[in-house]
């Protein structure tokens, strides 16, 4: 691998993951877009069929499959660090943690009606703030950079990055 993005549903993962991919011409892994074609189910389908204790079961299979790969872009799920031998491979690995960080309110706007979410189908601001203030210890612990996003473009998210990584950027 040659970065992983970490953070919170709806911090931009998956968007800055792809900006990413095209400007270093690199494979990029959404680890909710694996998991789905690896089970042939939606993410709300295997949270609602299963239990969530399931998903994170898959996720971290899948995250300790992928991590093994040499080359690319992963962007975790929100929840991914949350579970101890997925923070454990997350700070233990060499290729670099970023966390992407987004406040309640930005949050919010983001992922507000999002039916593909199950856990944000029931939050407020506040359930938003309480959760993530609670997930901040393990993305710290594992987070090479952090970004604040709001007010940032993803283009100067993906060049924050690319800096922090002093990789060049391709040409196609």
């Amino acid at each position: 691998m040659e970065l992983i993005l970490i953070g919170f549903m709806g911090s931009g993962k998956t968007t800055i993951s792809r900006m990413l991919g095209k400007m270093l011409n690199t494979s990029v892994t959404d680890l909710d877009d694996e998991i789905v074609h690896r089970t042939g189910m939606t993410i709300p389908d295997i949270f609602a069929q299963n239990g969530e204790e399931y998903f994170r079961q898959l996720e971290h299979d899948t995250l300790a499959d992928i991590i093994k790969s040499d080359q690319g872009i992963l962007a975790t799920g929100g929840g991914t660090p949350m579970r101890p031998d997925n923070l454990t491979i997350l700070k233990d690995t060499s290729t670099p943690v970023v966390l992407l960080k987004a406040s309640a309110t930005e949050t919010l706007r983001r992922i507000g009606g999002d039916s593909g979410r199950p856990l944000a189908k029931s939050l407020d601001e506040k359930g938003i703030a309480d959760l993530q203030a609670q997930r901040q210890v393990n993305y710290d612990a594992c987070a090479d950079l952090t970004i604040k996003t709001d007010g940032l473009s993803p283009a100067a998210i993906a060049e924050e990055i690319v800096s922090f990584l002093n990789l060049p950027i391709s040409a196609n």
